[in-house]
């Protein structure tokens, strides 16, 4: 797995995507992961991640509603969405570009099932069900085994 991030990207980011990398199991899996921070994002989200098996992309914001990020929603932020790159990665998700940029028509597909996107449902969705758990996860599973080194 090579794993790309900006020159400027701060050293605990840095430290703690590769820690999550290896927590969800992206070292063991072939394809690159781009991992960049952006000042705000569409939609004031605090990340978003698309990809297939060979590659994905992951922003991260730095502000939202011009109010800045803290950092443990960064870190939980990125962990989330390497989830989606796992995801991606693996083929267990993937979504349809075919519909173009309407997202009233996009489908993405989980372990073969068709999804229409529906923004008012989307938390629903086994893909980010499993997001949202292991950005908990790894997020206070990292801040243990810093407490382990202290």
């Amino acid at each position: 797995m090579q794993l790309y991030q900006s020159s400027r990207t701060p050293k605990y980011i840095d430290d703690f995507t590769r820690y999550a990398m290896v927590y969800l199991g992206l070292d063991k899996l072939r394809g690159e992961v781009t991992v960049l921070l952006k000042d705000k994002l569409a939609d004031e989200a605090y990340g978003v991640c698309w990809g297939d098996r060979r590659e994905c992309e992951i922003h991260i914001a730095s502000t939202s509603f011009g109010v800045t990020v803290s950092r443990e929603d960064k870190l939980k932020t990125i962990a989330h969405e390497l989830t989606h790159a796992y995801q991606y990665l693996t083929g267990k998700l993937k979504c349809d570009p075919s519909c173009g940029e309407d997202s009233k028509m996009w489908k993405s597909m989980w372990e073969g099932k068709v999804y229409r996107y529906k923004p008012e449902n989307e938390s629903k969705k086994p893909w980010e069900k499993e997001a949202v758990h292991f950005e908990n996860e790894v997020y206070h599973c990292y801040l243990e085994d810093l407490d382990l080194y202290k």
